[in-house]
C-alpha cells in the first residue's frame, strides 16, 4: 500500500526561495517488494506542474525484466509518453534519469548515467548517456530513475539530499552558464561534492540539440534532452547521495572486479586511450581509408594536415592533466591549456573526437586550438558539440555551391575553417537570434526548411546528423547506424570485425561467415550487428563504459558482464537471459519508433553515400555501400531479428517471444500488426500531406 506524507520543507539559506506548492512523498517504501542489492531500489516520480513527489519501489520483477539504465528508460518511456505526444517539448513528455545495477561499485568504469526522452530533435525514441559522477551519486541517494514530469510556472530546479527532495525557484539561475550555475548552487548548498547536472542558455531558448551538463563537462549529447529540461523550467538537478550500495557477493564481486581491471590493462589499446582519449580515432580513420572533411567532399585527409590534428600532438601541445569519471580504470579524460596565440589561456576538461571531428575535419580546420574554444563554448553553454561543426560544414558546403547566400546568413560570408564566422554562428545559434533560430532547429530540420537541395548535402540518418565517417565505406557500419533506434549512430552497436578487418578465418569463426569482418561486402552483417546491439544495450543498461568493449575481439563482453550483474544483485543471470534481457529492451525502443511512424522507409543511410564515389584514399573512385546490396543486407537484418522485412515491425511472435505480449497488443490495436505492406499513416502524417495539398 501506498502512503502519502506531507513534505517538511526547509530553509537552508535566506537567498534562496521555496516555491509555495505542496510536495508529497510516498511514505517508505515497503523492503519486501523492492530489490535489495545492486539496484537502489526506489523510482523517484516528480511533477513540476503540481509539486507532486512520488517514490514507488522497483521490484524484483521489473529489475530482472528490464536491468537498469537504458532498459528502465526504454520501459518507462513506452508507459509514459505515446504517441499524442508529437514534440519533445510538449510537457507531457517526460525526462527519465537512470542508473545502472553496477552504477557506484568498484565495477570498470561503473560511472555512467543514461538520460531517456522522445527527443525534440528527431522525434522518436531519444537516449543519451555520459560519464562523470552524477549516476553513482544518484544511487546513493537511493534511486535508480527519476521521472521528472510536467512544467513548472517559473523557472526551478530539483535539491535531492538522500530521501528528501526539494523543488527550489531558479530564478537567480536562469540565464546563467553551466559553470556559472554549477558553482552557485554548490555554494548555496554548502558543498562542492554535491553533483549537479543543469542546463545552460541554450536549453533555456529551446535549441532542439541542448543538453544537460553533468560534472561540468560531462555532455549527454545528441537527443536534446537539454531543451526538454528548458521546455519544463527545469534549470538543474542538484544531489547529494550518502546511504551507499548493497552488494549481494562483496568478497566474490571485489575479486571479479579487480581481474576485470587487470583485464582492461592488459588491452593493447589500454595505454593509448589513457595517453589521448578518442583523440587516437583521428589517426586510425586516416589509415584506414575513412577520413571525410569538408563536408565529406574529401574522403581522405592529407599526412600533412593528419599531423596538424592528430590526438599525439593534441596531448603533447596542450594536455595538461588527465581525468577520470567514477572507477574509471583507463581516465581518459584531459584537461588541456591553450598556452600562445589568439584562444591563450583557454583551459578545460571535456575534450573528445566527436566534436573535434567536426569542428577540424568536417568543418575544414586544421587549428586544435579553435577546436577547444568552439568545444567550450558548446558545454558553458549546455549545446551538443557535435552538431553545430556539422551545421558549420553544411552551411559552408552549401555557400560554396550558391544554394545559401550572404541573404540567408544574416551577411556573413562563409569559408572553409573562418573561426570567427563559426563562433558568431553558434552565438546565434545558442541564443536563437536571426538566422541561428533556424539552425537551432537543428541540421535536418534546418535543411528542410531552406530546402533548394540542400538536404542532399546535410548528411541525416532518422533526424540525426550522421558523423559516422565508417558508413560510406562500411556495409556493416553502415547497417547498425541505419537500425540505430536514436538515429544514425556508432553507439548503438558498430561492428567490431568491421573496424578491425577482421574478415577471412576470424569472421568464419566466429560469425559463420567469411565476409562478416569484410567492409566491401554486405554479406555476413545481420547476426553481427545485432550482437554489437545487444553488447551496447546491456552496457548502458548496466551504468558502464563502451570504451571497454569492442564487441567480441577484445575486452569485456556480455560473460564478465553477466557475472559482475549476478554477484551484484545477488539475482542467478545466465548469459542467455541477459542478452534476451537486451532483445526485449531494443526491440520495445524499435516498437515506440514503430508507434510513431518509422518503418524501413527510415532505416538508410544518406543519398550521397550511395550516389557519388570517394575522391580520394584507398576507395578513390568507389562507390563502396550499392543500393541493391544494402537492400539485401537490410532484409538479412530484420529476418534475423524477427521483423517484417517490408515494414521493420517486431513480428507478434517476436514480441511474444521476449514476453513483450501487451506491446504486440497495442500495436496491433494501432493498426502496425498484421496489415502486411505499410505502417498505417500518422496523425502527424496525415496533417503533414495535408498542408503539402494545400
Amino acid at each position: 500500500m501506498i502512503l502519502l506524507e506531507s513534505l517538511d520543507v526547509r530553509l537552508d539559506r535566506a537567498t534562496i526561495t521555496i516555491i509555495e506548492w505542496k510536495v508529497n512523498l510516498v511514505g517508505k517504501v515497503n523492503v519486501d517488494d523492492a530489490v535489495g542489492y545492486g539496484w537502489a531500489g526506489q523510482i523517484l516520480d516528480i511533477n513540476l506542474s503540481d509539486g507532486q513527489v512520488r517514490k514507488r519501489p522497483v521490484t524484483p520483477e521489473f529489475a530482472r525484466k528490464w536491468i537498469g539504465g537504458e532498459g528502465f528508460g526504454a520501459k518507462i518511456l513506452w508507459d509514459e509518453v505515446g504517441p499524442e505526444v508529437e514534440d519533445g517539448l510538449d510537457p507531457r513528455n517526460v525526462l527519465i534519469y537512470a542508473a545502472g545495477p553496477l552504477n557506484s561499485t568498484l565495477a570498470p568504469t561503473a560511472g555512467r548515467l543514461e538520460i531517456v526522452t522522445k527527443s525534440p530533435l528527431t522525434g522518436i525514441f531519444g537516449d543519451t548517456n555520459s560519464g562523470g559522477h552524477f549516476a553513482p551519486e544518484m544511487k546513493q541517494a537511493g534511486y535508480d530513475a527519476i521521472i521528472i514530469r510536467g512544467k513548472a510556472g517559473k523557472p526551478v530546479y530539483l535539491w535531492i539530499d538522500d530521501g528528501e527532495v526539494q523543488i527550489r525557484d531558479a530564478g537567480h539561475l536562469w540565464g546563467r552558464d553551466v559553470q556559472e550555475t554549477t558553482a552557485r548552487l554548490q555554494y548555496e548548498l554548502g558543498d562542492r561534492d554535491v553533483q549537479v547536472s543543469c542546463i545552460g542558455p541554450a536549453g533555456e531558448n529551446l535549441v532542439r540539440f541542448a543538453i544537460l551538463m553533468n560534472n561540468l563537462t560531462r555532455a549527454p549529447g545528441w537527443t536534446g534532452c537539454g531543451a526538454v529540461a528548458g521546455s519544463k523550467n527545469l534549470k538543474a538537478v542538484a544531489i547529494r547521495g550518502t546511504r551507499g550500495v548493497r552488494i549481494a557477493h562483496p568478497q566474490e564481486f571485489e575479486e571479479a572486479c579487480r581481474a576485470l581491471r587487470r583485464k582492461v590493462r592488459e588491452n593493447r589499446m589500454f595505454e593509448t586511450r589513457r595517453k589521448i582519449g578518442t583523440m587516437y580515432l583521428f589517426r586510425m580513420m586516416h589509415a584506414a581509408g575513412h577520413s571525410a572533411l569538408n563536408n565529406y567532399n574529401i574522403t581522405q585527409s592529407s599526412r600533412e594536415y593528419l599531423e596538424k590534428i592528430s590526438g599525439d600532438r593534441w596531448a603533447r601541445d596542450y594536455v595538461v592533466r588527465q581525468t577520470s569519471c567514477h572507477a574509471c580504470e583507463i581516465q581518459c579524460g584531459h584537461f588541456a591549456e591553450v598556452k600562445e596565440g589568439p584562444y591563450r589561456g583557454l583551459a578545460a576538461d571535456g575534450f573528445e573526437y566527436g566534436s573535434f571531428g567536426a569542428f577540424l575535419s568536417a568543418y575544414g580546420s586544421d587549428n586544435l586550438a579553435f577546436a577547444m574554444a568552439a568545444t567550450k563554448y558548446c558545454n558553458d553553454n549546455g549545446m551538443d558539440a557535435t552538431e553545430p561543426g556539422l551545421i558549420l560544414a553544411w552551411l559552408t558546403d552549401c555557400f560554396k555551391r550558391g544554394i545559401i547566400t550572404a541573404n540567408d546568413t544574416d551577411g556573413l560570408t562563409l569559408d572553409w575553417g573562418d573561426e570567427k564566422v563559426a563562433l558568431e554562428i553558434m552565438r546565434k545559434i545558442n541564443h536563437r537570434e536571426g538566422f541561428g533560430d533556424i539552425l537551432a532547429e537543428g541540421l535536418g530540420r534546418a535543411s528542410r526548411k531552406i530546402g533548394r537541395g540542400s538536404g542532399y548535402y546535410a548528411q541525416v540518418t532518422k533526424g540525426r546528423p550522421s558523423f559516422e565517417f565508417n558508413v560510406r565505406v562500411m556495409y556493416g557500419c553502415a547497417l547498425a547506424s541505419a537500425t540505430s533506434t536514436r538515429g544514425g549512430d556508432h553507439l548503438k552497436g558498430w561492428p567490431y570485425y568491421e573496424l578491425a578487418h577482421a574478415g577471412g578465418a576470424p569472421s568464419q569463426k566466429r560469425w559463420g561467415n567469411p565476409h562478416a569482418g569484410d567492409n566491401t561486402s554486405h554479406e555476413g552483417k545481420a547476426e553481427m550487428t545485432a550482437y554489437g546491439q545487444q553488447v551496447f544495450t546491456l552496457i548502458d543498461s548496466l551504468g558502464t563504459c563502451k570504451f571497454l568493449s569492442r564487441l567480441g575481439l577484445e575486452g569485456l563482453d556480455e560473460k564478465d558482464y553477466t557475472r559482475l550483474l549476478s554477484l551484484a544483485t545477488g539475482v542467478d543471470f545466465t548469459v542467455e537471459e541477459v542478452m534476451r534481457a537486451m532483445d526485449r529492451i531494443y526491440n520495445l525502443e524499435q516498437a515506440y519508433n514503430i508507434r510513431l511512424g518509422m518503418g524501413r522507409k527510415d532505416d538508410t543511410v544518406p543519398e550521397l553515400y550511395v550516389s557519388e564515389p570517394c575522391d580520394s584514399g584507398p576507395y578513390e573512385g568507389k562507390i563502396v555501400i550499392q543500393r541493391e546490396n544494402y537492400e539485401k543486407m537490410l532484409t538479412e537484418f530484420y529476418r534475423h531479428r524477427g521483423w517484417n522485412e517490408k515494414t521493420a515491425v517486431p513480428t507478434r511472435e517476436t514480441l511474444e517471444k521476449l514476453d513483450l505480449k501487451d506491446v504486440a497488443e497495442d500495436l496491433e490495436r494501432r493498426g502496425f500488426l498484421g496489415n502486411g505492406e505499410k505502417p498505417p499513416v500518422t496523425n502527424r502524417e496525415q496533417r503533414s500531406r495535408g498542408k503539402s495539398r494545400g
